[in-house]
């Protein structure tokens, strides 16, 4: 008859045991996310620059692995730190996978961000401390895949703050390395620019490589739309020295603003960039202008130039051929060896044309062509719209020497201050019939020009005279 208390004795126990255990899980349950995930964030501080912080629920799976992570931020040293906020963290691996070395997949998604630049002009970002060592027991992965989704990190430091968006990083393992696929944006006060990028990776002795790189870019910049811009480079790679060398550089751009459409074509042998500077050497490119004005299309070609970036420095040397077509007549103009020198923080250009030759429409010959051959100094300030420098200039048997001054804000926004040695004014005029009326001048008031002009020998309706001077538009 004891034999029922028992079996009531028994299962009240199992009961117990039970109900222990569901408590025991829930309460694990409840802490679990709590311990791994300041356990996470306390080995990645040991070994990342900065303080990260888990603030999101934490899962892990044992087989197959599997790591998952929400609320993640980090906050750089100092005392403008940067910022970074990860919504969703996913890695996981399949370790039935044939090779030594275990598959290892990312997914992140939702990345909000603040880079800023620090006081030595370095980007603070994510970087590994000196002093961290990985452990003897790692075991050996390869990444075979990382997906980033729905990230903006804006830029703070710059002259102009500016905001960049990756809609999508696709990177996945090939044969050879990774194939990158990724889509986003930036935009400015000013800008604001969506493209598209692709590109093969591999991991070569000195470095990583990069094959058949394309990418392609429209929107606004300044008064100025993009309507397409294409760049292909057939190789990045790593060089001694720490340099990115750039082979095969070539680039495609359609352009507008107001009237105006611009359309360009460029290549060039190679490239280079290393410490925040960057060089194109041996760019062949043609670009086409269509005014909204009387002039035809103009077309330059650049040959054998060399551009240069350092910091806001830009400079850039070679030949360039210039052909349009005024209601004159044809205009054709070659510089070569020119130099240009722009600072981009001040909006300030520099210049230098040593050896330029023009064929002009000649005013006293319809159909002819008129020589000149000159050589130009100046500089130019973008936002003023002003400028100023020096020409020297032989047109036929008359040289000029003197200064220019720009400034388009004013209605008469083109001075010219010079000396000539001889001038034919009857040479210039127009083909006719000659008249002893004096020259009509009250046309060239009208001009947006400034002159003041020492002539040595001058020589006027029949008429010679020494060391005259003529002045147009100008003060008393």
């Amino acid at each position: 008859m004891r034999t029922a208390p028992r079996r009531r004795a028994g299962r009240f126990i199992l009961w117990l045991m039970a109900v222990a255990i569901l408590v025991t899980g829930l309460v694990a349950w409840q802490f679990s996310d709590r311990w791994l995930g300041e356990t996470l964030a306390e080995q990645i501080n040991a070994r990342l620059a900065g303080q990260v912080r888990i603030d999101g629920p934490v899962s892990l799976q044992v087989f197959p692995p599997r790591l998952t992570l929400a609320g993640v931020a980090w906050q750089g040293p100092g005392a403008t730190p940067s910022t970074v906020q990860l919504d969703h963290l996913e890695l996981h691996s399949d370790w039935r996978a044939d090779g030594s070395a275990r598959p290892l997949s990312i997914a992140i998604r939702g990345v909000r961000g603040q880079l800023r630049q620090q006081a030595d002009g370095q980007w603070q970002v994510p970087t590994p401390l000196a002093t961290a060592e990985a452990a003897d027991d790692d075991a050996p992965v390869k990444l075979a895949a990382l997906t980033v989704t729905d990230a903006t990190v804006e830029l703070i430091g710059l002259a102009m703050p500016a905001s960049v968006r990756l809609a999508e990083l696709k990177l996945i393992e090939s044969p050879s390395g990774w194939q990158v696929n990724a889509r986003g944006g930036a935009s400015s006060a000013e800008a604001s620019v969506d493209g598209a990028l692709s590109t093969s990776v591999e991991i070569a002795a000195t470095g990583p490589r990069l094959t058949e790189l394309t990418a392609t870019f429209s929107g606004q910049v300044g008064p100025a739309t993009i309507e397409s811009l294409a760049i292909g480079v057939a190789t990045v790679a790593s060089a001694p020295d720490g340099a990115w060398q750039l082979a095969g550089v070539s680039t495609e751009l359609r352009a507008s603003g107001g009237d105006r459409q611009i359309t360009l074509t460029a290549e060039a042998d190679t490239g280079r960039y290393a410490g925040g500077g960057a060089q194109l050497l041996g760019l062949q490119a043609k670009a086409t202008l269509v005014p909204a004005g009387p002039a035809d299309a103009a077309t330059a070609t650049l040959t054998g130039v060399d551009l240069a970036l350092a910091g806001q420095q830009v400079t850039a040397s070679g030949k360039v051929h210039v052909v349009t077509a005024l209601a004159a007549g044809p205009v054709d103009v070659t510089a070569e060896r020119f130099h240009l020198a722009a600072d981009l923080a001040t909006g300030r250009i520099e210049g230098a044309f040593p050896k330029v030759n023009a064929a002009l429409p000649d005013p006293a010959k319809p159909g002819a062509q008129l020589g000149v051959d000159a050589a130009l100094t100046g500089h130019w300030q973008a936002a003023e719209r002003t400028g100023a420098g020096t020409v020297e200039a032989k047109v036929e048997d008359s040289r000029l020497k003197g200064q220019w001054q720009i400034a388009l804000a004013q209605p008469r926004w083109l001075t010219v201050d010079a000396q000539v040695d001889r001038l034919n004014l009857d040479r210039w005029q127009a083909p006719g019939p000659r008249t002893a009326e004096a020259l009509p001048l009250d046309a060239w008031r009208d001009w947006p020009l400034r002159l003041d002009l020492q002539v040595g020998r001058l020589r006027m309706q029949g008429l010679e005279a020494q060391n005259t001077r003529l002045r147009l538009n100008t003060p008393d």
